[in-house]
Order: structure tokens, then C-alpha cells, then sequence
């Protein structure tokens, strides 16, 4: 299921959007979970990162819709974005924003098809190499190659990346059996680190991006089997 998010001020446009998102639905095998915003001020306040997909208008009366992209970026700064608009020269302008595609109005059901196929494509191909981790009122979307390592905190976890920490929810051993973190190392019950960040390694610590970590003994020889494989490599990407 993608949740769909369409900010449309014109009903008759907003109408169209949600009909499309029903019969895609009913077509295919993907369901599309869709909710309107006729103003774009009430959906900025109202996000969480809880969409996948936005289907947004670029000229709306309360605010202009690269302005509203804009803001949303500072939230989420990886949702699916795709304008919709009669206007293709404004659609162009969506590279400043990150937007996936555009559709010109008026929108017929063959072309959003054929743009919503293309979206989800890529989101399948994003979810892969890719986690969201909400916190707060924001959601922060972490390429798993720019993840260091995780370490627990109390009852939550701090993502090490190379552009900074972020604070999460779980537990590494979720973490640890999610197909995503294959290349990973459970190097210690309070860390899961990140092999391709390994840069050297000791009887019982690891370096990673300029730090030690700790190797408990009892998961030394697990731990320096998979980084052999991983170095050389034996493991699947």
C-alpha cells in the first residue's frame, strides 16, 4: 500500500486525482491510499512524513506550490514528489525541489498510470537501499551506504552516519534480521555496524569511520568470518 497525498486546491482537479487513485487500485496489483488538501498551508502543518507519494498543484491561491515543495523538503526530503499542473514550464522547475515527474492537466487516466508505475518503481528500488526513521514531528531518510553503524541508547538507537547522528526507534535485533542490514556486523550486543565502513580491525575492536568499536568475545569469530566474505567480496549487495 502507497499513501498518496494530493494537494489540490480545484475540486474538479482533486475529483479526478482521487477517482484515478481508486481505479488504480482496483487495477493493479499496488493499492493507493489517497487523502486531499485543498490548502497546502494545512497539509505542510499536518505532515509527518506519513505519505510515500504527493500529487501537488503548482499554482494554488494560499501558497505556489514550488514554495510548499520547498517547505516540504525541509520535513522530508525524500517523499515522492510529482506536480500536476497545465503549466509545463513551471512542471520543469521540479529538479529544484527533487520532484520525480509532472502531470499536465488535464489529467488523463492512461498518463497517470503510466507516471504512478514509473513512481512506484522507483520507490521499490529506494525502499531497498534505504531507512526512514521517524522522530519527533520529522521524518529523516538515511541511505544504508552512508550508515556507519548503530548503536543502542537507553531504550532507543543512534544512527551513526557520515553526514551525522540521528535518534531512532527499535531494536538492533530487528535491525539485524531486516534483509537490508545483510552487510552488517553484530559486533556486540550494543552495536550493528555497517561492514563496508570497516577500515581496520583488532582482536577485539573494529574501526570504523575514525572510531573503535568493541568486538565481544563471543561474537569475535562470527564477526571477523562475515567481514573476511564481505572484503572479499563473497556477500550479496
Amino acid at each position: 500500500m502507497y499513501r498518496v497525498a494530493v494537494v489540490e486546491d480545484e475540486k474538479v482537479y482533486a475529483d479526478t486525482l482521487l477517482e484515478f487513485c481508486n481505479r488504480y487500485s482496483s487495477e493493479k496489483s499496488e493499492t493507493l491510499l489517497a487523502v486531499h488538501f485543498d490548502n497546502p498551508c494545512v497539509f505542510l502543518e499536518k505532515y509527518k512524513g506519513n505519505y510515500d507519494i504527493v500529487l501537488m498543484d503548482i499554482l494554488m491561491p494560499m501558497m505556489e506550490g514550488m514554495e510548499c515543495a520547498r517547505q516540504l523538503r525541509e520535513k522530508d526530503d525524500s517523499v515522492a514528489l510529482c506536480f500536476v499542473t497545465n503549466l509545463a514550464q513551471y512542471a520543469i522547475r521540479g529538479y529544484e525541489v527533487g520532484a520525480l515527474d509532472f502531470i499536465i492537466k488535464p489529467v488523463t487516466y492512461d498518463v497517470f498510470a503510466v507516471k504512478i508505475n514509473r513512481i512506484i518503481r522507483l520507490l521499490k528500488k529506494r525502499v531497498s537501499s534505504t531507512i526512514v526513521l521517524s522522530n519527533h514531528n520529522t521524518a529523516q531518510v538515511i541511505n544504508l551506504r552512508d550508515l556507519c553503524y548503530v548503536e543502542t541508547f537507553g531504550h532507543d538507537l543512534i544512527f551513526h552516519t557520515t553526514e551525522g547522528n540521528y535518534e531512532g526507534y527499535g531494536d538492533l535485533t530487528s535491525l539485524e534480521k531486516d534483509t537490508r542490514f545483510s552487510r552488517f556486523l553484530r559486533t556486540h550486543h550494543s552495536y550493528l555496524v555497517n561492514g563496508e565502513h570497516v577500515t581496520s580491525f583488532e582482536a577485539d575492536t573494529l574501526t570504523v569511520h575514525g572510531e573503535k568499536l568493541p568486538v565481544s568475545r563471543r561474537r569475535r569469530k562470527e564477526c571477523f568470518e562475515k567481514l573476511a566474505i564481505l572484503m572479499g567480496g563473497g556477500a550479496d549487495s
